[in-house]
């Protein structure tokens, strides 16, 4: 037969296990963010990064932009 003292005893355990579940649950939102963000702003930073290549392409004269793209060729 069970007690009172198991009962309550069963009730706070499954308590204490939805409650760890919830706080998991928030700590893994709140990591899951945080990797979203750190990911955006370098996905951010490439683009700004990338725009000022693309200003200075765009700035060379096309013979300057031929013999750069030439000296990346393999040989």
């Amino acid at each position: 037969m069970i007690t009172w003292p198991e009962i309550v005893l069963l009730v706070l355990k499954i308590a204490d296990a939805l409650l760890g579940e919830y706080k998991y649950g928030e700590a893994y939102q709140a990591g899951t963010d945080a990797a979203i963000a750190k990911t955006a702003a370098a996905i951010l930073a490439k683009t700004a990064a990338m725009q000022e290549v693309k200003d200075k392409i765009n700035a060379l004269a096309n013979d300057a932009v031929d013999n750069a793209l030439r000296d990346l060729e393999p040989k």
